[in-house]
């Protein structure tokens, strides 16, 4: 069976999808390692909390900064060896910080591994939207975004076990890139089509945005809601005097939402269609975080209203992305991806600072009106958009 799937030419197209997710997953465990194991080292390095935000928005700029220079690359470099280059750099980054204990060489760090992880990502969800079959797109999406999920949690198990001090985490990190690339050079099938030359660059990507606007979109909203998430509703859940380990069982409660719903959702979004899903997903995320909202403290009815609101929120980047495989050509889809990528880094630079200051403004109710505001303002975009395609 093995030997089978590793050599016959049937199985080219599955080797592909599986060394394009294998590969994802194991960035995401990487970088899901990476984030609070930096933000807990520089919290010991500098006792600042201003420091290590502005740390995670280096990360975010480095993700909006990158996204136009990956259709470009693609066009010129074999995207196999884009890919494998990418993974091998970002663990060596990562491999990096240990080495040199100073905030200003992190941001420097932190800022280039931001580069070459951005490209794991945008070149393996073009080359799974690529290879998806129209008719089960977003199914095939939601599986990667579940194992993507998957990922990112193991990401924070293995922490758990190494602890954020020593070589030991940074090492693991660095070895998690490093193991991400094999499967992209053992597994041969179809490759990813890059960019054509004219199908990048700044325009190219405007023009990519155009054709699907509401899958762009999807990816900025999702973007602001998944920062704030996990940014903000641990304070949110503090100030309504939740202890330390309910806050905790909070966050995790969100996590397992967006694992348990991705599937579900990506099925419905092939089977009623993806635009009609994401106007869906965009109505039914403002209810729920008003829902949160007026739930107050109850603890029986906030923990499943997040568990809700926060799995079929994660479902804007699947269905986004399906949608935005529908609307554009196969060459154009990774300039297309890029912009999508770009749009979500807006969102994160973006939404937590907005939710945040309304979580101020009124104590902190304000954060799930803003959460509510985000995702009404994207269903008003979406309800303009014509629904052109089922599939």
């Amino acid at each position: 069976m093995i030997a089978r799937f590793l050599l016959d030419d049937s199985c080219a197209r599955a080797r592909s999808l599986t060394a394009a997710i294998l590969c994802a997953a194991l960035a995401g465990c990487g970088f899901g390692l990476m984030m609070p194991l930096i933000a807990l080292n520089l919290e010991a390095m500098t006792g600042s909390g201003a420091v290590v935000g502005a740390n995670a928005a280096a990360a975010a700029l480095s993700t909006i900064a990158a996204t136009p220079l990956i259709p470009p690359l693609l066009a010129r470099v074999p995207p196999r060896a884009a890919i494998v280059g990418s993974a091998v750099l970002t663990g060596a980054g990562i491999a990096a910080f240990p080495l040199f204990p100073d905030v200003v060489v992190w941001f420097v760090l932190r800022f280039a591994v931001g580069l070459t992880v951005t490209l794991v990502f945008v070149a393996s969800e073009t080359w799974i939207n690529q290879l998806a079959k129209p008719e089960s797109r977003a199914t095939l999406l939601a599986v990667y975004a579940t194992v993507l999920s998957g990922g990112f949690g193991s990401g924070g198990v293995i922490l758990a076990v190494l602890g954020s001090e020593g070589l030991a985490p940074w090492l693991a990190g660095a070895a998690i890139f490093f193991v991400g690339a094999v499967p992209i050079l053992l597994l041969k099938g179809p490759g990813l089509a890059p960019p054509g030359i004219g199908e990048t660059g700044l325009r190219a990507m405007v023009r990519a945005a155009r054709l699907a606007p509401a899958a762009i979109l999807a990816g900025l909203v999702f973007g602001a809601l998944e920062t704030g998430v996990f940014a903000l509703v641990p304070v949110y859940a503090e100030r309504l005097g939740f202890s330390e380990m309910s806050v905790g069982l909070l966050v995790a409660v969100g996590a397992l939402g967006a694992i348990a719903l991705q599937i579900p959702m990506g099925r419905f979004a092939d089977a009623a269609g993806r635009l009609t899903t994401l106007r869906l997903i965009a109505a039914a995320s403002a209810v729920l975080a008003l829902a949160i909202a007026l739930a107050g403290a109850r603890a029986w009815a906030i923990f499943p209203l997040v568990f809700a609101f926060v799995g079929l929120a994660s479902a804007f980047y699947t269905v986004g992305l399906a949608l935005m495989g529908e609307r554009v050509r196969i060459a154009q889809l990774a300039t297309a991806n890029a912009a999508f990528i770009f749009a979500y880094g807006v969102g994160s630079l973006l939404g937590p600072p907005i939710a945040g200051a309304a979580m101020d403004g009124f104590d902190p109710y304000g954060l799930m009106i803003a959460f509510a505001a985000f995702a009404a303002l994207y269903l008003v975009i979406a309800w303009r958009e014509k629904d052109i395609a089922k599939h």
